[in-house]
């Protein structure tokens, strides 16, 4: 069984030499394409198998970019222009090339990933054989990243964190190469679409610099390590301000106290920070060390320094004879895990200045650790392969206690590669959306590309994405980042409430007309209090106030203004869901005030 071969091969020897050596290396790698390839082509398949269907965050980072193929969609949306404003260049600049090629973003996002993907195959597979010369641990570390990836909402939605993973991988391998221009160009290029990986490149070029030497921390003597840190700081530099200053056009920053004030970002908000118990404070959500836990093969590379003095002494030290493979690069996984939790720690101690502390070590890890965790299995399969390979090649007898231990060994082997597979597990943990009342966004879509929706219900924020029109307010766009944008969302929540809830007709018509409001999407039970109840971004709001009060009118038995109107001004009704026009309330209005 071929597990290793040598860190590089020899310009001497026969043809067929160099054959055997290359061999199992395009092997694993062709394998390793191969499921790839399956995640993406079954992901792709379900993403076009029906008319209605959208990854979640498909919805705020993407939807806008239509733009780029029909610039007349979503005039004078707030949404959609806080959106673009917020969006990196780099990502921007993808999508408005795709739709030079004719491919709509609706349409590229739902490829994208499978590329993505493809590329951070192909360098984590060279990262590898870098750290540990083995294919099979190679495909490995490959195979247990496309679970980590596939069966998650990251990858798939083709937002800007989706970027991080072939750009950061091209950035670690280029480091590895020891080849400067590249290196320095992946760093650049993560920080015009992903700038908190940016920063924990430029955190571990710093790490680099600090060597383990005779028992003692000692600066490095190797100039190139300087000249890496040196090239790397400066494009970095290039790269965030252009950034910032975008940032700032956004108007008044968040600032720590306005966060802890807001309950948007306290316990149960939408935007969930502050109040949670510690232990899910420091090991999940935006402040924590979020480590996934399925598929969780990934986290056996938690055991890598068990199985040997890592990364500080001989590595030949191991009671595990393949440890001997592992060469001196593998510290670059150390150094990836202390740059990021360094940005962790300034993370949490200048918040919200740099953003939320999970950006700087939620992507990493989830690169790191499979790198790790295949080694520890490459380790583990050579040291069970010299122990009952003679067994199993017929020149030992195979005990009935070795027997079933193989059998179970390759029963859990079986399970842990094949059920990921699975397609229906794989689209449930994508998190797509999947219109439940197509009937309304085909109406929808059929009106004039100015038309404003405005409702509570959750499906509505898929109204942009389906028909393709913008939605006044919604729980998907309610982001308490930035104090302007989230003043106008907290505005257009209270008027919509006073839509949906006051019992004064003109207090209706009024909010009608001040935001131009053409299709009032209405659920069945919108008319309960516990439906108000049960919506977090409303209950947990600072806003509450007006939430309070429309609960209050529906427990006191008053009707709201609307009630009346429902039936006489439905365009559209699809299961529990009516789309009332505008118009008519406006109409109705009028003729009883003659």
């Amino acid at each position: 069984m071929i597990l290793f071969q040598p860190a590089s091969n020899s310009s001497s020897g026969s043809s067929a030499s160099r054959v055997s050596v290359r061999s199992p290396l395009a092997f694993w790698l062709g394998i390793s394409l191969l499921f790839t390839l399956y995640y993406g082509l079954v992901t792709i398949a379900h993403a076009f198998s029906y008319p209605y269907i959208v990854q979640d965050d498909v919805r705020q980072h993407v939807v806008w970019m239509q733009r780029f193929t029909d610039p007349e969609l979503f005039p004078n949306d707030w949404i959609a222009n806080y959106f673009q404003s917020v969006a990196p260049l780099g990502f921007k600049a993808v999508f408005a090339a795709a739709a030079k090629l004719g491919l709509p973003a609706l349409t590229f996002v739902k490829i994208l990933p499978l590329l993505l993907s493809l590329g951070t195959t192909i360098y984590l597979f060279l990262i590898f054989l870098e750290l540990f010369p083995s294919p099979f641990g190679a495909f490995l570390s490959t195979l247990i990243t496309d679970q980590l990836l596939w069966l998650n909402d990251d990858l798939i939605s083709g937002t800007p964190r989706a970027f991080v993973y072939p750009i950061f991988t091209a950035f670690l391998y280029y480091l590895l190469r020891r080849s400067l221009l590249l290196c320095v160009l992946a760093l650049g290029l993560q920080g015009l679409f992903f700038p908190h990986l940016m920063l924990v490149g430029v955190g571990v070029l710093t790490v680099a610099l600090v060597k383990w030497c005779g028992n003692r921390f000692r600066l490095s003597q190797d100039r190139r390590d300087y000249l890496f840190w040196a090239a790397g700081l400066g494009v970095a530099l290039l790269v965030i301000l252009p950034f910032s200053r975008a940032m700032d056009s956004l108007g008044n920053p968040l600032t720590y106290d306005l966060m802890r004030s807001m309950p948007e970002h306290g316990l149960m908000g939408r935007n969930e920070y502050f109040g949670v118990p510690p232990l899910n404070f420091w090991f999940n959500g935006r402040s924590g060390i979020r480590l996934q836990l399925f598929p969780s093969l990934s986290l056996v590379g938690l055991a890598l320094p068990l199985l040997g003095r890592f990364p500080r002494g001989s590595l030949r030290e191991s009671r595990f004879a393949a440890m001997q493979h592992l060469t001196p690069k593998v510290r670059v996984l150390v150094d990836v895990v202390l740059a990021s939790m360094g940005w962790f720690v300034l993370a949490h101690l200048f918040l919200p200045r740099l953003y939320l502390p999970s950006r700087y070590n939620y992507h990493s890890f989830r690169i790191v650790l499979p790198l790790s965790a295949a080694i520890v299995f490459t380790v583990l399969i050579s040291q069970f392969w010299q122990t009952f390979g003679p067994k199993l090649r017929g020149k030992v007898p195979l005990a009935k206690g070795d027997r079933t231990l193989i059998g179970l060994l390759g029963c859990l082997a079986a399970v842990v590669t094949l059920v990921p597979l699975v397609p229906p597990l794989i689209y449930i943990l994508q998190n797509w959306q999947i219109a439940q009342t197509p009937a309304i966004h085909q109406f929808l879509a059929e009106q004039p590309k100015s038309a404003l929706v405005a409702s509570l219900a959750d499906e509505a924020d898929n109204v942009p994405a389906f028909a393709l029109r913008s939605t006044l307010v919604g729980r998907e766009f309610a982001l308490a980042y930035h104090p302007d944008y989230y003043q106008e969302i907290q505005n257009r929540a209270i008027a919509l409430l006073q839509l949906q809830y006051s019992p004064n007709l003109q207090t209706v018509q009024q909010v009608i007309q001040n935001y131009g409001i053409d299709w009032i999407w209405i659920e069945d039970a919108a008319f309960q209090p516990e439906y108000l109840r049960q919506k977090d971004w409303l209950v947990h709001s600072s806003f509450k106030s007006a939430v309070d009060e429309a609960i209050a009118t529906l427990e006191q038995g008053e009707t709201p203004a609307i009630v009346p109107l429902l039936d006489r001004c439905t365009a559209v009704r699809a299961g529990r869901s009516r789309l009332i026009d505008a118009a008519c309330v406006d109409v109705r209005e009028t003729a009883v005030q003659r």
